[in-house]
């Protein structure tokens, strides 16, 4: 009789176990509740001061190299259609002839400057031209244009040399290249040169 009772216990604890798995059904899920509300926005700081602008500082020259004004050395009456003379620029190195910019500037007896190479043509048919010797010096030549007689220069004043490495940079608006394109008085002004 036990045999039967546990027997019978067992059946009822499969029966009640089964009934309660199948019962269970899945319920419906329930409906969204309402959104909350948001939360306040915070209190913006306030904006500072705007800082002044500063003045812009003027072009340095620590790289550039000027020379003073150097008296000509032409003949006062050049009788055949060719001259030159040397000037000495010891700081014109192999590097600067290589990678920088060497202008030469000639100034007639009115302050009226000029930039070599020049060619002039009508009254006075010169032609006026630098030649580097070697790192040093250079030359300043004038050429009869259509005579073999060119009597008295036109450059019969001074002479300037300015020395601009490779790695000077002008302006935002001016490249290395636009050196030569620039008159005396824009480079004068851009590195800060005397007149």
């Amino acid at each position: 009789m036990k045999a039967r009772t546990n027997l019978v216990r067992k059946i009822l604890v499969v029966m009640m176990v089964s009934a309660m798995l199948f019962s269970c059904s899945d319920g419906e899920d329930g409906a969204i509740g309402p959104a909350g509300q948001d939360g306040t926005d915070g209190i913006n700081g306030i904006d500072g001061e705007d800082g002044v602008d500063g003045t812009d500082g003027e072009t340095g020259t620590a790289n550039v190299i000027y020379s003073d004004w150097i008296d000509s050395e032409f003949d006062e009456d050049i009788t055949d259609g060719f001259d030159s003379f040397s000037i000495s620029a010891p700081e014109l190195t192999q590097e600067l002839i290589d990678s920088g910019t060497l202008l030469v500037y000639g100034r007639i007896d009115n302050g009226t400057v000029y930039q070599i190479p020049l060619v002039l043509y009508g009254n006075i048919n010169e032609s006026y031209f630098v030649r580097i010797i070697e790192p040093g010096s250079f030359n300043i030549g004038v050429e009869g244009v259509v005579s073999d007689n060119i009597g008295t220069p036109f450059f019969n004043d001074t002479f300037r040399y300015i020395l601009i490495p490779g790695e000077t940079t002008a302006t935002a608006n001016k490249s290395a290249q636009d050196y030569t394109s620039m008159s005396y008085n824009e480079i004068a002004k851009l590195f800060n040169i005397p007149k």
